[in-house]
């Protein structure tokens, strides 16, 4: 899936919401059009929500501090 600006003009996907869209959600999976527009106020919202529960993960160094070098 890739986040895109949106063409203008375009309605806001989510529901009760009556934004222009500034954002598109595309997925490349499916042969017809499988976009979600969405505007700069939800995308925010579902960041927030997504982060509920997903957590970034720790990247672990590839070399540690005082290590010896070989």
């Amino acid at each position: 899936m890739i986040v895109e600006t949106a063409k203008p003009k375009v309605k806001c996907d989510a529901s009760g919401c009556n934004n222009a869209c500034n954002y598109q959600i595309v997925n490349k999976k499916f042969v017809f059009d499988g976009s979600v527009y969405l505007c700069e106020k939800c995308l925010n919202e579902l960041y927030g929500e997504i982060g509920r529960y997903i957590k970034p993960k720790n990247i672990k160094p590839i070399y540690k501090k005082g290590g010896k070098d070989e």
